[in-house]
């Protein structure tokens, strides 16, 4: 299945081939992948990584490949959007995949921790 997306603008195709092996999407520039059946809550994931692409001017690959602070940043990011679709039930899920699939050198518990810290949206709200 392939589908034009409006909402950040991209590609989205359902596929089992060109998904790094571990992984049930992968979102490279405008560009999204999707294993069969991936759910909404990863579809919103990927789409916060085609916006972070946007918003980057197209340099977003570039930072994530060589940045750890960067790809943390990009990740917590989507991870959380992640949570908010899923529900709380599935922030252990993400801390894990968070700590060991993204050479971030964190362990589950700072994962864990960075994941339930407010992010810049909860700051700016803050009184």
């Amino acid at each position: 299945m392939i589908r034009v997306l409006l909402s950040p603008p991209c590609l989205l195709v359902e596929t089992r081939w060109g998904i790094p092996r571990g992984f049930d999407g992968f979102a490279p520039g405008p560009l999204i992948l999707l294993r069969p059946g991936a759910d909404a809550a990863l579809l919103a994931h990927e789409k916060v990584h085609v916006r972070q692409f946007w918003r980057s001017f197209g340099l977003m690959p570039l930072c994530y490949l060589l940045s750890r602070r960067w790809r943390l940043r990009y990740e917590l990011e989507a991870y959380r959007e992640q949570i908010r679709h899923a529900g709380p039930d599935a922030v252990p899920a993400c801390a894990q995949a968070l700590a060991h699939g993204y050479r971030l050198g964190i362990t589950v518990q700072q994962a864990l921790g960075l994941l339930m810290a407010p992010g810049p949206a909860e700051r700016k709200a803050r009184p």
